[in-house]
């Protein structure tokens, strides 16, 4: 780094070349003193570039053989929810999430289960007023039946 006094006379600071847009050099005026940093050296230039390299090759191979997808926050994939539910005791507001199912339809569950006490397999759903083996077939992979011995009172 070269100092240059800010002491020097008019002659001297008009010998300083002027900085042009293809001089690599960069300079600062600090506390009055014009100050010049060198380029990077050959050495550290090849260096920048090395790891500029590896960093786009390491970014490129991540890209390629990782098995992950990049994801989309604007538009997530859907994702489906797999639960069960408990016919015997699960309330209308649970009943009305599964398939084909409403709030009436819910409804006429829970009554035909007080009319008729708990159902002992999930084909006897098919009991309730509006439910077919269409629906039955439909809400079968979300529904199961506990034994009452198996629940807590």
């Amino acid at each position: 780094m070269i100092i240059l006094p800010a002491c020097l006379g008019s002659i001297a600071r008009s010998k300083v070349p002027m900085k042009s847009s293809f001089d690599t050099t960069s300079s600062s005026f600090v506390h009055g003193r014009q100050t010049y940093d060198p380029p990077p050296s050959p050495q550290q230039q090849r260096a920048i570039i090395a790891l500029t390299v590896t960093g786009l090759a390491t970014l490129s191979l991540w890209l390629t053989f990782s098995h992950h997808e990049l994801v989309d926050f604007f538009y997530p994939p859907e994702r489906t929810i797999r639960f069960n539910l408990d016919i015997n005791s699960a309330p209308p507001t649970e009943l009305s999430l599964l398939p084909g199912i409403g709030p009436a339809m819910a409804a006429r569950i829970i009554k035909t289960r007080e009319q008729r006490g708990p159902f002992k397999s999930v084909d006897e759903i098919t009991h309730v007023p509006g439910i077919g083996k269409i629906t039955l077939h439909d809400i079968r992979p979300f529904i199961r039946t506990i034994p009452d011995h198996l629940t807590e009172k």
